[in-house]
């Protein structure tokens, strides 16, 4: 999926949240190139991880690096989820 799939499912992040989400090392899309541009391409695991990270962020006001660490271990445990 490519960045407005991304922008359509997770509501109030906007382009330059998640370009920053990517710069920082946050997110790790894969890199499609078409013509003479470079496109991100989004997996499962990064919209999972955005869409959890940004729940945090604007429910909790928490940092971005501990949302997105939380994310990523309910990504890789989903019973942690429950402890929320």
């Amino acid at each position: 999926m490519n960045a407005g799939d991304i922008l359509q499912q997770v509501d109030g992040l906007t382009h330059d949240k998640l370009t920053y989400f990517v710069r920082a090392g946050y997110l790790n899309p894969k890199k499609i190139k078409r013509g003479s541009l470079n496109y991100n391409k989004f997996s499962g695991k990064d919209l999972f991880l955005v869409k959890r990270a940004w729940e945090y962020i604007k429910t909790y006001d928490m940092k971005t690096k501990a949302a997105f660490k939380r994310a990523e271990n309910e990504f890789k445990d989903p019973q942690m989820a429950l402890w929320r």
